[in-house]
């Protein structure tokens, strides 16, 4: 039970992380770079936590 949390919360860090970089992309187009850097800043940080999560499972 306790590996498919750890798995769930891992695969759900992934994609929001991918979901806020897909947002920092959008956010260059509109020439807002600080708001990017943020953006960027916070998505490698929740996809570094996911992969934390995830390594037992997927292995190194």
């Amino acid at each position: 039970m306790s590996r498919m949390l750890r798995d769930g919360s891992g695969s759900l860090l992934v994609v929001s992380a991918l979901g806020v970089l897909f947002m920092a992309v959008r956010q260059l187009g509109g020439h807002d770079y600080v708001a990017a850097v943020l953006l960027v800043l916070v998505g490698q940080s929740l996809l570094w936590a996911g992969v934390e999560l995830l390594r037992p499972t997927i292995g190194e």
